[in-house]
């Protein structure tokens, strides 16, 4: 067995294992994002009691996490797209049926993966920018009322 036969074997799972690892991407992501709204509100009526280095630890914990998926699951949805391409044409090659419907109905199945890999990162995008732009506010306001009390 060659480099490209193994290549393909492992190409013909098709597109489902990407799906669950975008599904449980997007499960990380949703407790991520409600872990730190958790956060940032238990955060904001303490904020004097912090030092600066807890403060700073505390606030950006995690949200490389939210990073991270918001720029890569498209990534991976578009692979699994390519892998249920490559199912799709192999399906259509070995069967005896053919036709657009067989063309398009492995093709659409494949799309899922891309449109996946989109619900996963757009939502981890958005709170991401959030989250920045938050703990920017509140480094801010934390930093004018010690210098306030000084």
């Amino acid at each position: 067995m060659d480099i490209t036969d193994f290549i393909l074997k492992l190409a013909l799972i098709g597109g489902d294992p990407v799906l669950y690892i975008l599904i449980l991407m997007s499960i990380i992501s949703i407790g991520v994002i409600i872990e730190r709204i958790i956060v940032i509100k238990n955060v904001e009526k303490e904020l004097l009691n912090y030092n600066p280095l807890d403060l700073k630890l505390t606030l950006e914990k995690r949200l490389g996490i939210l990073a991270t998926f918001g720029n890569n699951a498209p990534f991976i949805g578009l692979f699994g797209t390519v892998l249920g391409v490559i199912k799709a044409f192999y399906d259509l090659g070995a069967s005896s049926d053919f036709g657009i419907k067989v063309v398009m109905q492995g093709i659409s199945e494949a799309l899922v993966a891309t449109a996946m890999g989109l619900f996963v990162a757009i939502p981890s995008v958005i709170a991401y920018n959030y989250f920045v732009r938050k703990i920017k506010t509140l480094l801010l306001i934390y930093e004018y009322e010690k210098n306030k009390n000084c």
